[in-house]
């Protein structure tokens, strides 16, 4: 707080709170750890989450590609981010590299299948977020090992330059 308060003279009236767990033995049977009790009724809810799950990814994933046709190196980036990778992959087709940018619209679902197929025939992908690197992982796990993945990152409100991520590409080797 920056601002000085004003605490009342007496104390507030305690109100009873019958459902409260308090940390003793009495109050353990108001602790409620899933919205379902019984492990098999949770483990069919669990399992119609996970149909809903499969088909919001093959019905909903949105995302968007720019000059993937022919690219070895992709970059992925999302939000502002790919506004500077997009004008990287300028960059770099000025220079002869072939790059190309995939925009994830959905990050849930994760576009993870049009980024596995990608994968299969990029030497290289580069993934350009304004974070610790937490997209990385998701991009890690759709390509499974086809093909090295990097991060370039900023973070604490540092924009990257397209040049900047140019750079990246550069040491990325593509």
């Amino acid at each position: 707080m920056m601002e000085a308060i004003e605490l009342p003279s007496k104390p507030l009236e305690s109100v009873p709170k019958p459902w409260a767990v308090t940390g003793e033995a009495a109050t353990r049977h108001n602790l409620v750890t899933s919205m379902y009790l019984d492990p098999a009724v949770m483990e069919n809810h669990l399992n119609r989450l996970g149909m809903k799950y499969r088909e919001l990814e093959l019905k909903e994933s949105l995302w968007e590609e720019t000059a993937t046709d022919d690219a070895d190196i992709l970059l992925i980036g999302y939000g502002i981010t790919s506004r500077l990778a997009h004008a990287a992959v300028d960059l770099a087709r000025a220079r002869g590299i072939k790059a190309g940018l995939l925009r994830p619209m959905t990050l849930y679902p994760f576009p993870r299948k049009p980024i596995r197929q990608l994968a299969e025939r990029v030497s290289s992908i580069l993934v350009v977020e304004l974070s610790y690197g937490q997209m990385v992982e998701d991009v890690q796990l759709a390509v499974n090992g086809v093909t090295p993945v990097k991060l370039f990152n900023r973070m604490g409100g540092m924009i990257p330059t397209a040049e900047d991520i140019l750079e990246a590409i550069l040491t990325v080797g593509a």
